[in-house]
């Protein structure tokens, strides 16, 4: 039971506010739960300590929260982590394709190709001295073009001639210019000019035979613009007439299981488990005598050498839904040779998103495939070229597919898109155009590992029993010499357990969190509510800046809307003067406000004034510890002093003095409008 000198004990309210930075730090180091925050309250009275305590704490602080910067931006460059998966189970075998590497010579340009032949002829023995025309266009057939076209009829451009001022020479190994008379030089190569001429450099080369070909393949695809690609091959092509065998797990193939078609520079071609023909194959055990088994004409009799520099058969090992490209990623069995072609083949899973560039089936891609086929990275490459092909040299690149609208390009009608193909595959090989970024990996794909081994075929010994079947077929005499006229291809698994490779998010939100969790507990060995602890003093010290700010540059006002008004007050304190002058010389008051020491309240009858002196404590019965006690007491004053009750309400209106230096300034505010006039 408290007597009426104790105050009463402050009721606790909602929201508790502190009166100062110095009360809420206190209040925070002996509440928390982060170790090391109390040594500094208990050492308060050593400042050595304190400092040091306070330093620790604080390097201790910004060391966790660099490693917390450093956790999140690992988490924010989204690394992945490749898992490798072996498994075993039965393939699907790809798709294989063979070509006979010997392209139709078509009526309809044929002129146009002997000029071509010609010229080739002229440069050889003006750069060389060698007379090659024996050796040119020998056996080389001619073609009927109608006969392989399903309208039978071309309009062939007859404007068009060969452009006979592009010639190779020989260059400076500078490149700066062709090499002057006598000049030692080793490189080889030709002009290539915009279309106004403004613009030229030299395609050049080390080697002659590469300039060569380069160059005879540029007239090439400018003689062969004039006419359809072609796709298919004529009825009486039969695939016996190249393939003379043909085995898949040692039953024959069936004409359901390949399709045919033709290719501008590498002739009759065949694929294997294509896409749409028939059912695919599948590989249910390793070895060859599980693959493929092809036996197929490799002639030299009707090879056009100026095209190709290689006799043979070419090989494509590839995906059933993945576009062809002969020109890339082939292998070349040369005549009177087997080739061996184990096959491994590997799944990758990437993640795609934020982990890294890759489409799920190409819709999101912004480049349009001109491919029938579902989404490649080559496709589209092919596909993004062409486009620029189309938009800056106004043409299509003879051995891609074109947009629509579009037409090959050659020189007679767009000249200089020599100059302008050339460095764009240029930009292409040092993958500075765009086309690279536009195109990225497709998120699910299988890869094909290839394990080659080539060996004669058939020997010197089996020769002459291994050859009779195919003589026979053909109806040649058996004397004839045939070993260099054929190959065999073999393509099988070498093993069916293959490697599933998954990409996986190598820092996820719980493993950030986690290491967060560790890296926290060693700094300070607290948990996560430790963490809150933190975020309420933040809050707290922002919201008590935020009341400091506004009593600071908010001017103390007085109540107006008080029911009462000055010029009542001030005759009721004229009053009161009166009557306290009449009844005492000196009246002593001693009064609480709020909460604060008493004020012992002297009247001065020679001044006519109140004076208002701090008093260690209020005596009984004069302390107001509340508004309620404040308030009671101002409507139990005495009647014939309403100045009293009248001075206790105006007082409320006055801010409170926060500290004890201002009570004195705060008290005589308030009691100056209870002076005494002597007047």
């Amino acid at each position: 039971m408290t007597t009426k000198n104790e105050p009463d004990e402050k009721e606790e309210s909602l929201i508790e506010w502190y009166d100062s930075f110095q009360d809420m730090f206190q209040f925070f180091c002996n509440n928390t739960t982060i170790h090391g925050t109390i040594r500094l309250v208990c050492s308060s009275r050593n400042k050595m300590k304190t400092v040091f305590w306070a330093v620790l704490f604080l390097v201790s602080l910004g060391t966790l929260y660099w490693q917390f910067a450093f956790l999140t931006g690992q988490y924010w460059s989204y690394p992945v982590t490749v898992n490798i998966m072996v498994q075993s189970n039965p393939k699907m075998f790809p798709a294989v394709t063979v070509c006979n590497m010997d392209p139709y010579r078509f009526d309809l340009v044929k002129e146009h190709l002997n000029q071509l032949d010609q010229l080739t002829q002229e440069t050889l023995s003006s750069l060389y001295g060698y007379n090659s025309s024996s050796h040119l266009w020998n056996g080389s057939r001619i073609t009927q073009l109608e006969d392989l076209l399903d309208s039978g009829h071309v309009d062939l451009n007859a404007s068009f001639h060969l452009d006979t001022k592009t010639k190779l020479m020989r260059l400076k190994d500078d490149n700066s210019g062709p090499a002057l008379p006598g000049m030692n030089s080793s490189k080889v190569g030709f002009q290539l000019c915009n279309a106004t001429g403004a613009d030229c450099f030299y395609k050049s080369y080390w080697f002659g035979v590469d300039a060569l070909s380069d160059w005879y393949m540029y007239q090439f695809m400018n003689i062969m613009s004039q006419i359809p690609v072609i796709k298919n091959i004529t009825n009486d092509e039969h695939m016996e007439n190249f393939v003379y065998s043909c085995k898949y797990k040692g039953k024959g193939c069936q004409t359901s299981e390949y399709v045919q078609f033709h290719h501008s520079v590498y002739g009759r071609c065949y694929t294997f488990n294509s896409e749409g023909k028939g059912t695919f194959w599948t590989a249910t055990a390793p070895g060859m005598e599980y693959g493929l088994s092809l036996i197929v004409k490799a002639k030299e009799k009707n090879h056009w050498p100026l095209l190709l520099s290689t006799a043979g058969v070419r090989v494509m090992i590839h995906n059933r839904n993945q576009p062809l490209s002969m020109e890339q990623e082939v292998l070349e069995v040369r005549p009177g040779t087997q080739m061996s072609i184990g096959i491994r083949q590997d799944e990758i899973h990437r993640l795609g998103g934020v982990y890294g560039q890759c489409t799920a089936d190409g819709n999101d891609v912004e480049v349009k495939l001109l491919y029938n086929t579902p989404y490649s990275r080559q496709a589209c490459l092919h596909s993004c070229f062409q486009d620029k092909m189309v938009q800056q040299c106004g043409c299509g690149y003879y051995f891609y597919p074109l947009p629509p609208g579009a037409e090959y390009c050659n020189y007679n009608r767009h000249p200089g898109w020599g100059h302008c193909y050339y460095r764009l595959h240029q930009d292409m090989m040092d993958q500075r155009l765009i086309c690279i970024h536009k195109c990225p990996m497709p998120c699910h794909e299988h890869w094909c590992k290839l394990s080659v081994g080539s060996t004669k075929w058939p020997s010197s010994k089996s020769e002459w029993w291994a050859r009779l079947p195919l003589l026979k077929a053909e109806g040649r005499n058996a004397s004839n010499k045939t070993r260099k006229d054929i190959s065999k291809i073999n393509v099988y698994y070498q093993k069916l357990s293959y490697q599933s490779i998954h990409e996986s998010p190598a820092i996820s939100v719980t493993t950030m969190l986690s290491n967060m969790g560790n890296n926290w507990s060693f700094w300070f060995g607290s948990s996560v509510l430790s963490v809150v602890e933190l975020g309420e003093l933040l809050l707290d010290s922002i919201a008590l800046l935020l009341i400091f700010l506004y009593r600071r540059f908010q001017a103390p006002k007085v109540d107006t809307e008080q029911s009462y008004s000055l010029s009542s007050i001030s005759s009721g304190l004229e009053d009161c003067t009166a009557v306290r002058l009449r009844t005492v010389q000196t009246c002593i008051e001693t009064v609480c406000v709020n909460d604060l020491p008493g004020s012992k309240v002297t009247s001065s009858p020679a001044s006519g004034r109140i004076a208002l002196e701090p008093t260690p404590m209020c005596p009984e019965g004069t302390s107001f510890h509340s508004e309620r006690q404040r308030e009671s007491t101002a409507n139990t004053a005495p009647a014939e002093c309403p100045g009293i009750a009248l001075c206790q309400i105006v007082s409320r209106t006055v801010e409170r003095p926060r500290s004890w230096s201002q009570v004195h300034e705060t008290s005589r505010l308030r009691w100056n409008l209870c002076s005494l006039s002597s007047d």
